[in-house]
C-alpha cells in the first residue's frame, strides 16, 4: 500500500505575506466601518458554504480561485495582477496558498458583530471589495499568529523523531472548524437522545419544557427545519446559497418561524461577546437578512444543531432551571454507553460474538472492557470515552498543558483512576491470566487482542494522538510479559468511523481487523507515523472499496418519520 496520508499543510496568506509588513485589527476595523454590514455577512457566509467539504480535496484550489475572484473581479486590474504575482511566487517557493479558511471566517464575523452598523445592503464598489480583501488579510495574520511555533522548535521535534509535539499543541483546534462529517449519524444520534429523554422520567417533563423554550413542538419537527435549511444550501449542487428563502415552507406551513429566529443572531448582536469557542455563533448561526431570507453563517454550526448542539443547550437548559441533574456524565454513561453504543456495534457486527459492558465480567466480577467483538480467534477489546476536551485546553497551544489533559482522558484521572489504555491494559493482564470467561464459544487457536480506544471528540484524532499512545501502550504491554495471548498495538478511532460504515461491515465489504493490520504496517513508515486512523481509512476504502452502499436501514427509518412530522 503506497497511498500518501501526510498532513497537508496549506499557506494562509496574510497582510504581511501579501504586502510586506503588518496591520492591526483596528486597521482591519477602519476599512470595514462604512460597508453595510448586511453585505459583509452576505460575503462571510458565501466563503463559508463553499468552502464546507472543499477546504482539503481535489478541487480546494479551484473554490480558493472562485472565491478570490468573487472579491477581485470588482477591482482594478493592478489588484488582480498582485494576486497572480504573489501565488506565484508562494507555489515557487514550494507553498500551497489559501486565502479562505473557516477559522478566518469566524474571526471576520467578530470583526463585523464589533461595529455592526445598519445600512441598507446593497451591492459594493470596487473600492469596498478591495478594502473587504484586505481586510480579510489581516484577519488571516491573526489566525497565522494563534500558530506560534518557531522554525527552531520545528527543527527539534523534527531531529528528535517527535513532530507529534508540534502537531497535536498547535494544530489541534482546527479540528473544531474543519467540515464535519457528522451529517446522516447525528440525525440518528439526535433522534434516539429525544426519544431517550422522554422516556426516562427524570427528563420526561423537563425536555417538554425545553421544546417550549425552543419554540417548537418537538424534536421530530425541530430536526425537519434543520434539515430544510441544510437543503436549501444545495451542497451537492455547482452552485451553492448562503442566503436561502424560507416562503414556500411558509405557504406550505412546513417550517416553524418562530424555531428559526431563535437561531438568529439579529437580537443578540447588541451584545456579542468574543470567546475562543465562538459560543454565540454555534447557537444563532442565521441572520435575518429580510422577512422570509436568513443567511447561513456556518454550515457547521447548523449540523450541529442535530446532536452536538443540542447536548449543551438541553444542558444549559437544565441549569438555567436550578437542575442538579449531571447530564452530560449521564447522557455518556446511560445513552451513549449503554444504548447508542451497542446499537452501532451490533448493527456494524451482526456477523461477530458481542459483548457490551456489564456483560463484560472479568476474573474481579467488574468489567472488562465497554465492547468486546470477536471473530474467531481475534478480539476487539474496546473502551469508550464519550468526553470532550476542554475548551481552554484545546486554544491553549502549550504542550505540557495538553498532555497532561490527554493523560487525565486516556492514563489516569486526578484521582488516579485508571481510564483508557490503562484499563485496556488491566483487561490484557486480566485475559492472559485468566481467558474470557463470559465468551464460552472461544476457539482453541491462541487469542489476538485488538486494543481500541473509542471517542468522540474530533480533536483526538488529531495527527500524532495515535503514535504517542501506541508508544506509551507498547511500553506498558512489554511489563506484562505475555505468552497466553498476542496483543497488537492500540488504536485510536472515532465513533463515526462505525456510525458513518454500518453497512460497509455488516455486508462484509471491509474486515474491521484486516483494517487495524493495514493501519498499523502503514505507520511503520516514518513519513505514515503521525497518520490518524480515520485519515488512513478513507484513503484505505478508496483503494480497496469499490462499493458505493447506502447508510443503515436505520438512518432511512428516521429521516422518514422526520420528513413526514406534521
Amino acid at each position: 500500500m503506497s497511498f500518501d496520508t501526510r498532513m497537508r499543510i496549506f499557506l494562509l496568506l496574510d497582510y504581511n505575506e501579501y504586502y510586506g509588513h503588518d496591520k492591526s485589527f483596528e486597521d482591519a476595523e477602519e476599512l470595514i466601518k462604512d460597508i453595510p454590514s448586511g453585505a459583509l455577512l452576505n460575503y462571510i457566509a458565501g466563503f463559508n458554504v463553499n468552502l464546507y467539504l472543499n477546504e482539503n480535496n481535489d478541487d480546494s484550489g479551484k473554490i480558493q480561485f472562485l472565491l478570490v475572484s468573487n472579491l477581485l473581479d470588482k477591482c482594478a486590474k493592478e489588484s488582480r495582477d498582485k494576486w497572480v504575482e504573489v501565488v506565484k511566487k508562494q507555489h515557487d517557493n514550494g507553498h500551497a496558498p489559501i486565502m479562505f479558511w473557516n477559522y478566518s471566517n469566524l474571526l471576520f464575523y467578530n470583526l463585523i458583530f464589533k461595529k455592526c452598523n445598519i445600512l441598507q445592503t446593497r451591492d459594493i464598489t470596487s473600492e469596498e471589495a478591495q478594502k473587504i480583501f484586505d481586510a480579510y488579510l489581516i484577519i488571516n495574520s491573526i489566525a497565522n499568529n494563534k500558530i506560534n511555533v518557531e522554525n527552531f522548535e520545528v527543527k527539534i521535534a523534527s531531529d528528535d523523531n517527535k513532530m507529534e509535539e508540534i502537531t497535536i499543541p498547535h494544530f489541534m483546534y482546527q479540528k473544531d472548524y474543519s467540515s464535519s462529517l457528522d451529517f446522516a449519524n447525528q440525525i440518528t444520534r439526535g433522534v434516539m437522545l429525544f426519544e431517550f429523554l422522554e422516556s426516562t422520567p427524570k427528563y420526561t417533563d423537563l425536555v417538554k419544557e425545553y421544546y417550549t423554550s425552543k419554540k417548537i413542538s418537538g424534536y421530530l419537527k425541530m430536526f425537519k427545519n434543520i434539515l430544510i435549511l441544510f437543503q436549501e444550501i444545495r451542497v451537492e449542487e455547482l452552485q451553492r446559497f448562503q442566503l436561502i428563502n424560507l416562503q414556500k415552507y411558509v405557504t406550505n406551513n412546513e417550517i416553524d418561524l418562530d424555531y428559526i429566529q431563535t437561531l438568529c443572531i439579529n437580537n443578540s448582536i447588541a451584545n456579542y461577546a468574543e470567546d475562543e469557542s465562538f459560543g454565540t455563533l454555534r447557537t444563532k448561526f442565521l441572520y435575518q437578512y429580510n422577512k422570509y431570507e436568513y443567511l447561513i453563517l456556518d454550515v457547521n454550526f447548523l449540523i450541529d444543531q442535530l446532536y452536538k448542539a443540542q447536548v449543551f443547550s438541553f444542558n444549559t437548559f437544565l441549569k438555567s432551571k436550578g437542575s442538579k441533574i449531571e447530564f452530560l456524565s449521564e447522557k455518556a454513561k446511560y445513552f451513549m454507553e449503554e444504548i447508542y453504543l451497542p446499537k452501532v456495534i451490533k448493527n456494524c457486527f451482526p456477523h461477530y460474538t458481542n459483548y457490551f459492558g456489564n456483560q463484560c465480567i472479568d476474573s474481579n466480577k467488574e468489567e472488562l472492557c465497554d465492547v468486546y467483538i470477536r471473530e474467531d480467534n481475534k478480539v476487539g477489546l474496546f473502551e469508550f470515552k464519550d468526553v470532550l476536551l476542554n475548551a481552554t485546553v484545546k486554544n491553549s497551544g502549550k504542550k505540557q498543558t495538553v498532555f497532561d489533559e490527554f493523560d487525565k482522558k486516556f492514563i489516569k484521572n486526578e484521582k488516579s483512576k485508571p481510564k483508557g489504555i490503562t484499563q485496556l491494559l488491566n483487561a490484557i493482564e486480566d485475559i492472559e491470566a485468566n481467558s474470557i470467561l463470559f465468551d464460552k464459544d472461544l476457539p482453541q487457536q491462541k487469542l489476538i487482542i485488538y486494543p481500541v480506544l473509542l471517542y468522540t471528540d474530533q480533536s483526538f484524532g488529531v495527527e500524532g494522538n495515535n503514535k504517542i499512545y501506541r508508544e506509551k501502550f507498547s511500553l506498558e504491554l512489554q511489563k506484562l510479559n505475555l505468552k497466553n495471548i498476542e496483543v497488537k498495538e492500540i488504536t485510536f478511532i472515532n465513533l463515526n468511523f462505525f456510525e458513518l460504515r454500518e453497512s460497509y461491515f455488516a455486508q462484509k465489504v471491509m474486515n474491521f481487523f484486516d483494517i487495524l493490520d493495514s493501519y498499523h504496517l502503514h505507520c511503520t513508515h516514518a513519513e505514515s507515523e503521525l497518520t490518524p486512523f480515520e485519515v488512513f481509512s478513507r484513503f484505505y476504502m478508496n483503494e480497496h472499496v469499490s462499493q458505493d452502499l447506502k447508510f443503515s436501514s436505520l438512518d432511512d427509518e428516521i429521516l422518514k418519520k422526520i420528513i413526514a412530522t406534521k
